[in-house]
């Protein structure tokens, strides 16, 4: 599984680009404000493709890397994760409206590694958790893949998605957003962000956790911003 993975981002790697224009972490600094403002439309058919790249990538002594495909043909929306990684923990995994990843650039406390909240002030609100029910933001019930070699994918009707999303929004207060009724997702230059390592006695005590999470599981882990591939 390990060998294939990364043979196929290898192939890819020229397809999508590092950095702030392509699937990567993108450089240091600024908000999600300006993704926030972008005009919401509706993906156009076709395949969004990003290279998951590590964000703490000091976080369990293995380099993690994967990737993340979104494919829209007519109503049926594919989405496919997967991990290189060698920690049996569950991977919480999440489309941001943001435009970047963050990098070590955005641990503003200083402590060496990048936690949920930092995180989240890069990424923004989050679109979709990639859960276990991609037809509703709630009903899931936090259920993601786990590591080792970890491997994710769904298919669901777009429209039943949207229907979701242009709900009123029971919980404003979290970080899980909702649209306007019309709105689209917009694939494109969405971030997908997945979490989770195992514990470290090396770990300083402000991290900043997931609400129920613990620090370790909520820790970021890799990210990756979706670009059109076809």
């Amino acid at each position: 599984m390990k060998s294939k993975n990364i043979i196929f981002m290898m192939a890819l790697f020229g397809l999508v680009a590092c950095g702030k224009d392509g699937g990567g972490s993108g450089s240091g600094g600024g908000s999600v404000t300006q993704a926030a403002a972008r005009e919401m439309v509706e993906a156009a058919p076709g395949s969004y493709y990003a290279i998951l790249r590590p964000v703490n990538i000091y976080s369990n002594g293995f380099i993690p890397y994967g990737s993340a495909m979104f494919t829209l043909q007519g109503d049926q929306l594919s989405v496919s994760t997967s991990m290189d990684d060698d920690q049996a923990v569950p991977h919480r995994q999440t489309l941001h409206i943001g435009t970047r990843c963050p990098t070590q650039a955005d641990d503003s406390n200083g402590d060496g590694f990048v936690d949920y909240e930092e995180a989240m002030k890069v990424v923004g609100s989050a679109l979709m958790p990639l859960d276990d029910d991609l037809n509703s933001q709630l009903g899931g019930k936090d259920l993601y893949p786990r590591g080792r070699a970890m491997t994710y994918k769904k298919v669901v009707s777009l429209s039943k998605v949207n229907a979701d999303l242009w709900k009123a929004d029971e919980d404003p207060s979290d970080n899980v957003m909702k649209l306007s009724n019309g709105q689209g997702i917009g694939f494109e230059g969405r971030v997908v962000l997945a979490h989770g390592t195992a514990p470290q006695s090396s770990f300083p005590t402000s991290l900043a956790a997931h609400p129920g999470e613990q620090p370790h599981i909520s820790l970021p882990v890799v990210c990756g911003v979706l670009k059109k591939i076809n």
